[in-house]
């Protein structure tokens, strides 16, 4: 149990005072004997036992009386299990609110989880007390501190927003924040609804995280405001693709959008405590499903059967202006317990010419990638590829170029910089190990680019195997349905090595550590190393083909959405490049909700513009899902730190902090009044007292 004055709890051994007086009254008086005393005591020894339980009973309640009034001026706190956590006075408060889509679920009366929280909090704060707020922004993780409450609740860091919370993020931020200002005692409150995504537990950051808070100085308790109660019924619309298409309509040319949709129905029944038999039930049941589809501002409905929990639209056509080349679109699915996942925005244009550039030394050894990169994934013929040699570099030419694949000695002095320029501007570029280093060749090492050079080739007598990679982000990414790529059947003769001291990515890691694909951090673009040769002596990546063909075909895309008008993003709080406006305080919005700042844009929903090009917005994809992390995995994350959890629902009415100072008043009341009665005379009934005087 807290106390809003812990400091009054040392008066609590005044309790003790009715004992001390009741045996100072037995020392004040000596016992004599005398007869008729004796009398007297031995004709009321039959009631000489409840006599002493009444005495035990007063001293109780006398006790009982003190201690209440001292605890009532102590202003306890109870609510939950926050009631029993230490108490004490807080200097600074810090506020970590997860504002992600799946937090705007509506609950009881219409509230969502989001407002419920801001509720909650505020009550609990302003009733706690407290010297500083600092709030974590959940999209940004930037720590904003507030001269008041009021302050803190009415800021945008606190509002709805598009961009999927990072709690680790966040949590590495309030331990910095407390490192470099060191305050006193502080609270970290935590509000979420525990989405597996949000929290990233197995963050190999956590742990870090933790020892950083068990060895700051000052005390840090957390308070956990869960609302984990999952969503029932709820309808999630995606575009997963959008492209114009040109056709030939009673021999006038005109242009349609073909366009690929996902509709899915989230419902925890049938995912967790459901019934075989209902859950067979709800796959068949049909249920339409309107879904509004707006083109640069014109309107029309669609109706889709929805069977089961998941539809999904592939290549809906849509009219377009014969000469509408590029615009933008909104999909909407009507009202439901979550209207955040209820849009999604899209850009359409016609994509850029697919121009991939290859340099190499040894053009049998690169035949793979060639013909990888030749090859569009629609079967147009957008496509340019260019051979260069390495005598040939003269002409080097990365204007409007989506990938650029490097397979001899890395840039000199003479073009780094050209390339270097190519990258900031958002290209990619791919190096594979020269076929001269391959060969045991010497004078690789000279060279570098970017701080990293190749070192040595190893010659391995056994094959080497791919033993883990990222299969959620980048270039090994799984497909859209969860599909991984068959990474770990690539077999290698032998690899090269690499000299850096910058801080790569490894995307894939082969047995021993070396990374198979590592990309360098650059601020725009993508500069990936992959140590094995794609020479079918070298590795088996030609003859398997997917992870090769997927690995370039991905590069390529990326490039061409540096290049092009139009650009589908991921909500995120982080500073977005868009082609020349480095802030999004450059764009103007096109579509979306009106109340938004121009500073938010990179985490809101919406489609938005600058002078050259376009683009939309929309929530990640794991905000679908309904996967959340466990309870024992969550206390695992906040091992040996103090945590006191409390779980809510959306639309609650109820308090999380609340005094409780009545309630030992009252004690103290009825203590005293129990203790009046139990010194009241006994009553004895008139023909039970003795004979009455007479004269």
């Amino acid at each position: 149990m807290s106390f809003l004055q812990p400091l009054m709890l040392i008066a609590l051994p005044l309790i003790a005072l009715p004992i001390l007086i009741h045996l100072i009254n037995q020392w004040r008086y000596q016992t004599k004997q005398w007869g008729a005393m004796m009398f007297l005591l031995s004709a009321n020894r039959m009631n000489r036992g409840f006599a002493k339980l009444r005495q035990w009973l007063i001293l109780a309640m006398r006790t009982l009386a003190i201690a209440g009034l001292i605890l009532a001026v102590a202003r306890p706190l109870a609510s939950g299990m926050l009631g029993w956590t230490g108490g004490g006075k807080t200097d600074t408060t810090l506020v970590l609110l997860d504002r992600s889509p799946s937090m705007q679920q509506q609950g009881i009366g219409g509230d969502t989880k989001l407002a419920t929280a801001r509720r909650q909090l505020t009550d609990a704060l302003q009733t706690l007390g407290s010297q500083h707020w600092v709030t974590i922004d959940s999209t940004t993780g930037r720590p904003q501190a507030f001269e008041s409450l009021a302050a803190l609740m009415d800021s945008p860091a606190l509002a709805a927003s598009s961009a999927t919370a990072d709690l680790p993020s966040m949590m590495q931020s309030a331990l910095d924040y407390l490192q470099e200002n060191r305050p006193g005692p502080t609270e970290v409150w935590i509000a979420s609804d525990l989405r597996a995504k949000d929290w990233n537990a197995d963050s190999g950051s956590w742990s870090l995280i933790r020892e950083g808070f068990e060895q700051l100085p000052q005390s840090v308790r957390f308070n956990l405001l869960a609302y984990p109660s999952p969503t029932k019924d709820n309808l999630a619309i995606r575009v997963s693709e959008v492209r114009r298409a040109k056709v030939l309509n009673q021999g006038v040319d005109s242009s349609e959008l073909l366009l690929s949709m996902t509709i899915t129905k989230s419902n925890a029944s049938s995912s967790t405590t459901a019934s075989e038999s209902s859950a067979s039930a709800q796959a068949n049941s049909v249920e339409s499903v309107p879904v509004e589809i707006e083109i640069d501002g014109a309107r029309s409905t669609l109706t889709v059967e929805l069977s089961g929990n998941q539809a999904e639209l592939r290549n809906q056509r849509v009219p377009l202006a014969s000469q509408q080349q590029r615009g933008w679109g909104r999909v909407s699915l009507p009202a439901d317990s979550n209207n955040a996942d209820n849009d999604f925005y899209f850009v359409f244009d016609d994509p850029p010419v697919r121009r991939v550039v290859i340099v190499t030394e040894d053009r049998s050894a690169t035949r793979a990638v060639e013909i990888a990169a030749a090859v569009t994934e629609d079967g147009t013929d957008n496509a340019a590829v260019e051979i260069l040699t390495p005598d040939q570099l003269d002409s080097l030419v990365l204007d409007e170029t989506s990938l650029l694949m490097w397979q001899t000695t890395l840039p000199g002095a003479d073009l780094a910089p050209a390339i270097e320029d190519y990258v900031d501007k958002g290209g990619q570029v791919l190096f594979f190990p020269p076929t001269s280093l391959t060969s045991g060749g010497l004078g690789m090492s000279s060279g570098q680019f970017l701080g990293i050079a190749w070192g040595a080739w190893l010659d391995n007598q056994k094959e080497v195997f791919v033993e883990n990679w990222r299969g959620d982000q980048d270039l090994l990414a799984a497909t859209a349905s969860g599909t991984g790529l068959p990474v770990g059947q690539l077999k290698l003769s032998g690899y090269a090595r690499l000299k850096t001291e910058e801080d790569l990515t490894r995307l894939a890691t082969l047995t021993g550590g070396d990374p198979l694909l590592a990309r360098l951090p650059t601020e725009r673009g993508g500069v990936y190393f992959c140590t094995a040769s794609p020479s079918p002596a070298a590795s088996s990546m030609a003859e398997s083909g997917v992870v090769l063909f997927v690995t370039v075909q991905r590069a390529i895309l990326r490039g061409q959405e540096a290049l092009g008008n139009t650009t589908q993003r991921t909500a995120t709080g982080g500073d977005m490049d868009s082609g020349g406006a480095s802030q999004t305080v450059d764009w103007r919005q096109v579509a979306g909700p009106e109340e938004v700042l121009s500073t938010e844009f990179g985490s809101q929903a919406g489609v938005y513009r600058t002078e050259k090009r376009m683009f939309a917005v929309n929530r990640d994809a794991s905000e679908d899902r309904l996967e959340q992390v466990g309870d024992e995995r969550l206390e695992s994350l906040f091992a040996g730190l103090p945590l006191a959890r409390v779980d809510e629902q959306a639309g609650s009415l109820s308090g999380i902090v609340r005094e409780v100072w009545r309630m030992f008043l009252i004690c103290m009341i009825v203590a005293l009044l129990l203790e009046a009665i139990l010194c009241l005379p006994r009553y004895r009934p008139s023909n039970q007292l003795g004979p009455k005087a007479t004269t």
